[in-house]
């Protein structure tokens, strides 16, 4: 069966699967009918030369503590360039940009991505809101910078699927003025002065579909309506609406699909990865 490594919500939504030494990207748009096992095995990790299947063969997990070490995401989440040494003098070279996210209009997330990510960032999240704050040359002192800030002003670093999926609907006006007053209160902290990022807000609310109460499902079965953060939307054949959370299925594996005309799972695009001990370039590490 095809094992789903990873769930790209942005630009155009897609799984990356992989089947005995083979992988797949399977674009999701039109109509979609994919299920997926209750069971979940490591999906390995990536390096900054292709993916490589987990050498523990570990079971019931997404990724095993091992590949986790192992993935350079490492690199862009937490700045730990350890297995990656080499990527230090890279991404030294790049502007990294603190951010304020805004969910809803009660949930105020700080953030940080390269400068050249940042509304693919901001899309990939699911923010309705957001905007610069600071500005930094290479990572060295950008992660220690989000620590310290979220601690100083009670900020979120990270904001749950069902918490996104809850605040579908919210008051616009009461989101906006929530977001100018942190960026307001932060932009006059004087010890941040020499950092700041000029930058309006940006109103991310056009990139992502118009549905009302999804039910929340653990399958696609019907016309795709788009993504917001780890959410995908369908429109069922009934008409209902409904969400699944994709980055919740990552680790489990693609079900035999039933029902004669009704199997849209051909991929778009084919890719190749030897199961051990080659890796697979899936491009880009898509994460900061």
């Amino acid at each position: 069966m095809k094992h789903l490594l990873q769930f790209n919500p942005s630009p155009a939504p897609s799984l990356l699967l992989r089947e005995e030494g083979r992988a797949e990207s399977l674009e999701l748009s039109g109509e979609r009918y994919l299920s997926f096992s209750p069971g979940r095995a490591c999906i390995g990790y990536k390096s900054d030369e292709g993916w490589h299947a987990c050498a523990n063969r570990a079971l019931n997990v997404k990724q095993c503590p091992t590949c986790q070490y192992r993935d350079v995401a490492r690199v862009y989440t937490v700045g730990d360039f350890t297995l990656y040494p080499h990527l230090h003098d890279e991404l030294s070279s790049e502007k990294y940009v603190l951010y304020l996210a805004q969910f809803g209009s009660d949930i105020t997330k700080l953030g940080l991505t390269r400068r050249s990510r940042l509304h693919e960032r901001w899309r990939e999240q699911g923010a309705d809101l957001a905007a610069a704050l600071l500005e930094f040359d290479g990572p060295d002192d950008a992660y220690g910078a989000e620590i310290l800030l979220q601690e100083k002003y009670g900020l979120a670093n990270a904001v749950r699927a069902n918490q996104k999926l809850s605040r579908l609907h919210f008051d616009k006006a009461k989101a906006r003025a929530k977001l100018e007053s942190m960026l307001a209160r932060m932009r006059e902290d004087a010890a941040l002065s020499s950092y700041l990022a000029d930058g309006p807000i940006t109103d991310l609310s056009s990139h992502y579909p118009s549905v009302s109460n999804p039910e929340a499902v653990d399958f696609i079965g019907g016309r795709v309506m788009g993504t917001k953060g780890a959410w995908l939307f369908f429109e069922g054949p009934s008409g209902m609406s409904y969400a699944v959370n994709l980055h919740a299925q990552v680790g489990r594996f693609l079900l035999p699909q039933t029902g004669g005309g009704r199997d849209s799972s051909s991929p778009q695009s084919v890719l190749y990865l030897s199961d051990r001990p080659s890796s697979f370039n899936a491009g880009p590490h898509s994460i900061l």
